[in-house]
């Protein structure tokens, strides 16, 4: 009861010097609160405080980024309604104004870098995917985000954000999967394939279809991963790719030829592309195949910018948005994967995927696979 009393004085202590004490009192040391379970019918709302928020010196970045009243984001992935959920959440808590400037993930590089050498930084953070950031980095044009509370919690993380950079330059902030798809109208529970080695079997030879992988950078960003880490061999993918393999030229092609049956099985698509086909339907005849080989994510991330205007307010965003209450607006407005175990998997039922096991590409594995692309590595490989 005594230990329970101490942090609840602890918290009011908080509270009181947040909204405008002209004293500041440093509140006294607590411990950080056990992570609210949080279900699909339970939301956290937005007076719910950030973990270890009663950190003094937290408390001062807090102060700063309201006095600098606004933020920059440079984002490929939070655009339409997402932008404007995640947004309008933000200033409602702190009232700290996001503005979110949206286009392609290399053309937002490219104008950070450009930024950069003109000495005049706008932007404050950078949304993209990991090779990006890579890019901006090498520059000098990041900062790590290691010291952020939000990263010391435990036993929260579905995938750990920062696994992808041991600098924390680049934070992942939603889960995205390419998987082998089936009909489940076509296959059957127990005939389902277990591996990428299967698949290279005689059994599934002519019942496959796929995008090009000299146009699937999603297989180009699995196969290489799974090679570098010895979890498949390129005989292994060689054969895989003979198999019998129908070759599309986009995604939907694919996806629509695994959906009328035409093929049995749709290889390395993502589930956020199936779940955009949804239309108002409440579920389609797919299923995500979690190979043994493994589950590789990809990296939807984001960075602060070095010398931005409002760096303070940048922590506090992408600290809020690995934050339970964060996640669970930005993953529900997406319908996608969080980071956090204790919140919600919004992606629809049908396409959640159980890995056997998880697997990270570092920002070093998205260079390196980036450039097999280009040279369409992949493509020889499988199509000869």
């Amino acid at each position: 009861m005594k230990k329970f009393f101490v942090g609840v004085c602890s918290f009011v202590a908080v509270a009181v010097f947040l909204v405008g004490c002209n004293s500041p009192v440093a509140p006294a040391p607590a411990p950080a609160p056990t992570p609210l379970q949080v279900t699909p019918a339970t939301v956290p709302t937005s007076n719910l405080p950030p973990p270890t928020s009663q950190d003094d010196a937290w408390i001062k970045v807090i102060q700063s980024a309201k006095k600098e009243g606004t933020i920059n984001a440079y984002s490929f992935n939070m655009t339409g309604d997402v932008g404007i959920a995640v947004s309008r959440a933000f200033e409602q808590k702190y009232g700290i104004k996001v503005e979110i400037i949206t286009g392609g993930g290399s053309a937002l590089a490219q104008r950070i870098m450009t930024e950069k050498r003109m000495n005049t930084i706008v932007a404050d953070l950078m949304d993209a995917n990991t090779f990006q950031i890579s890019n901006i980095k090498e520059v000098g044009a990041t900062l790590s985000s290691a010291d952020l509370p939000v990263l010391q919690e435990k036993g929260v993380w579905r995938v750990d954000p920062g696994d992808t950079d041991p600098q924390k330059h680049a934070l992942m902030h939603t889960l995205v999967y390419n998987s082998a798809f089936i009909n489940t109208n076509l296959i059957k529970p127990a005939d389902e394939p277990k591996s990428f080695k299967e698949l290279a079997g005689p059994k599934w030879r002519g019942k496959i279809v796929m995008i090009d992988p000299a146009i699937n950078s999603g297989a180009a960003n699995v196969f290489p991963t799974l090679i570098r880490r010895k979890l498949i061999d390129e005989d292994t993918v060689k054969v895989l790719g003979k198999n019998g393999i129908h070759y599309t030229p986009t995604s939907n092609e694919a996806q629509t030829s695994l959906l009328a049956g035409t093929y049995a099985v749709d290889l390395l698509s993502t589930g956020a592309t199936y779940g955009s086909l949804l239309s108002g339907v409440a579920s389609l005849p797919v299923k995500p195949i979690a190979t043994e080989e493994g589950t590789v994510w990809a990296n939807r991330a984001l960075t602060a910018i070095k010398d931005s205007p409002h760096p303070n307010a940048t922590r506090l965003f992408i600290n809020w948005l690995l934050t339970q209450e964060g996640q669970t607006i930005l993953v529900k407005a997406q319908g996608a994967t969080p980071m956090r175990s204790d919140v919600p998997d919004f992606t629809p039922a049908f396409l959640q995927i159980k890995p056997v096991s998880n697997l990270t590409n570092t920002l070093e594995d998205e260079r390196t696979n980036t450039q097999l692309f280009r040279e369409g590595w992949l493509a020889k490989l499988m199509k000869g």
